[in-house]
């Protein structure tokens, strides 16, 4: 009797503490429905309210008449859909839910509105939760538009161990899906690459390169394939091919241009490579001047990447992830200090002058940086001191009309323990 009483007190503090929470979320939740958001401030606290709901929620014992009351609650504020707290009031409703009675019971709230998401939320419920392969597969065939949705149906009879139907729907999703079609082009490649079915696979492919959708990882399965079925020239075909599709300055730097580069030097045979590399490494000058800099450097070119550093473009090609920016050669500039520290010097100095004419506090800040780096050359590595400080005096002359550009030279020496201005 003992224990029971103590799990019903327990119960009992429980749901007290979860309607305190709601009580005190509520009022926030209703103003930012009705204004479309609210203070910075009463969001975070309300974010710590529904924060401790869902942990409570989670861990806690609640009875399911509460639950019930509390979705009713939480669907009141939900359904206007305007507070931006409506992903976490959902994450509560399912945190709450653990008996097929408490899922079924936010199936019908969620079924009482029928958008696209709540639609997928009632399928995600019934696939996952109540196992419910019936009702969900009626719903899922109704509802299918995206590439998404015929992956989500291929996923279920993957896990359903039913291979052969999972591909059908797939295949059909590539022809018939909108939108994304990654997953598609994931599993059908994997599917027929673990088959050997080179046709098929093949086929594939190239319909992604038709799409326009995935298609350099597409080739570079491709190329894994034929490398494993040791197919030198289909590989090699698929390798080259894939190359086209490397995006210049890249987000990502396994698909930019030096690591491309470096996979088909490493797999090529050397007559292909000696015939090839030269057209490679003009395409990479001209995509992505980063990366040319790297296969120079690994070349020992060094003269041409000081070259490119005092004399470089304004902006990047207008392709890629950086696409219009400037240039960073930075990394380069610091490779390079030892060995040819003159001209390094001129890089810094360009850049530290560029941040300094037409400036704000923000870009003096970055001038006093790159004026460091010259002071460190001048001083660590020429041991010019003298001509460093001569230098210096005769920057602070010429812009002595900028106090803030000054000022700025003192804040930096104070953040990042520097002397510039001792000079």
């Amino acid at each position: 009797m003992k224990n029971i009483n103590k799990k019903q007190v327990k119960k009992a503090v429980n749901e007290q503490l979860l309607w305190k929470y709601w009580y005190e979320a509520k009022p926030i939740i209703s103003q930012f429905n009705e204004y479309g958001g609210g203070p910075e401030d009463e969001e975070e606290e309300c974010f710590g309210y529904l924060d401790d709901m869902e942990e409570l929620a989670e861990k806690g014992e609640i009875s399911t008449e509460v639950k019930f009351e509390l979705m009713d609650e939480l669907f009141k504020e939900y359904n206007i859909g305007n507070s931006g707290f409506e992903d976490l009031m959902m994450d509560i409703c399912f945190a709450l839910c653990k008996t097929k009675e408490e899922w079924q019971y936010l199936v019908k709230k969620l079924g009482k509105n029928p958008t696209d998401w709540r639609k997928d939320l009632i399928m995600d419920i019934q696939k996952k939760h109540l196992q419910d392969d019936e009702a969900y597969l009626k719903m899922r065939k109704d509802d299918l538009q995206y590439g998404m949705d015929y992956w989500d149906l291929a996923e279920f009879y993957v896990e359903k161990g039913d291979q052969k139907t999972a591909v059908k729907i797939a295949e059909e999703g590539l022809l018939k899906g909108e939108g994304r079609l990654t997953q598609l082009f994931e599993f059908l490649s994997g599917h027929y690459a673990k088959s050997r079915d080179t046709a098929n696979l093949e086929r594939v492919v190239q319909y992604a390169i038709k799409k326009k959708s995935e298609e350099k990882e597409m080739l570079d399965r491709s190329f894994d394939y034929y490398k494993a079925e040791n197919d030198y020239e289909n590989a090699k075909k698929a390798l080259l091919l894939a190359f086209e599709y490397v995006k210049a300055a890249g987000y990502i730097p396994e698909v930019r241009s030096y690591a491309h580069y470096n996979k088909m030097k490493q797999f090529l045979a050397k007559a292909d490579w000696i015939e090839i590399e030269p057209k490679i490494i003009r395409d990479v000058r001209e995509k992505d001047l980063e990366d040319y800099i790297r296969i120079c450097l690994d070349k020992n070119l060094k003269k041409e990447v000081v070259d490119i550093l005092l004399n470089p473009p304004k902006k990047r090609p207008d392709s890629g992830f950086f696409s219009g920016r400037e240039y960073d050669f930075d990394e380069f500039a610091m490779c390079l200090k030892e060995e040819f520290p003159e001209e390094i010097i001129k890089y810094y100095w360009q850049k530290a002058y560029g941040n300094i004419q037409n400036g704000n506090r923000n870009t003096y800040f970055i001038a006093a940086r790159y004026l460091d780096r010259v002071k460190h050359i001048y001083i660590d590595i020429l041991n010019e001191k003298s001509k460093w400080e001569q230098r210096f005096s005769d920057l602070k002359t010429e812009f002595k009309k900028r106090p803030a550009f000054l000022e700025e030279l003192k804040e930096y020496e104070k953040k990042e323990n520097f002397d510039l201005d001792d000079y």
